[in-house]
């Protein structure tokens, strides 16, 4: 615990702190574990959690307990759900016979190189951008997060994400335009 009050700066937020940690530490483990089903992996987002109640203290001081715990809880869920999502998409379908073969008969070799080879080249054009604009259009379309998902995530709001993914995806395109692989022309005669 010492190691999350050396982070605060008052007394009183130190605490409020104390508090909490003592009062939330076993339910946050219990919540996590549950979702996520692994103790390692449990006391690290419990551990994330404080982290970012630390950053939040000032806007939790001063809340009812039960609104505290909400937050807590959500914040909890939260970080569990999206580790979970994390280690799905990890997961290498490539390795999973049935699921290849499916894929192939269903697709087709051919169809599957194509789309292999437009996920390695937006995969190089998105590494071509800066970094909120990749988080964002990663967290979007390759971990399918909503915004307000995303927003939690980068601790921004619902509608700053929309602002980057739209400029995120304007600086694509024209990167796609310099490159020669994109006509807006083009586009809108089809």
């Amino acid at each position: 615990m010492f190691q999350y009050l050396v982070l605060l700066k008052t007394d009183r937020q130190k605490d409020f702190f104390t508090k909490i940690y003592k009062e939330y530490k076993n339910s946050m483990f219990y919540t996590s574990y549950n979702i996520v089903h692994d103790s390692s992996d449990a006391e690290d987002i419990v551990h994330g959690t404080f982290l970012t109640l630390i950053k939040h203290v000032d806007k939790l001081i001063d809340n009812e307990p039960h609104k505290v715990w909400h937050y807590i809880d959500t914040t909890v869920k939260n970080k569990s759900f999206n580790l979970l999502k994390r280690r799905k998409i990890q997961e290498d379908p490539g390795l999973d016979e049935e699921w290849m073969q499916g894929e192939v008969l269903e697709k087709g070799p051919d169809t599957l190189m194509e789309e292999f080879e437009l996920q390695e080249a937006m995969t190089g054009l998105l590494k071509r951008l800066k970094r909120p604009y990749q988080q964002v259009l990663a967290l979007q379309y390759y971990h399918e997060l909503s915004v307000q998902e995303i927003a939690e995530e980068m601790e921004t709001t619902p509608d700053n994400v929309r602002h980057i993914s739209m400029r995120a995806k304007k600086k694509l395109q024209s990167i796609l335009e310099e490159n020669g692989l994109w006509n807006e022309k083009d586009d809108k005669d089809k």
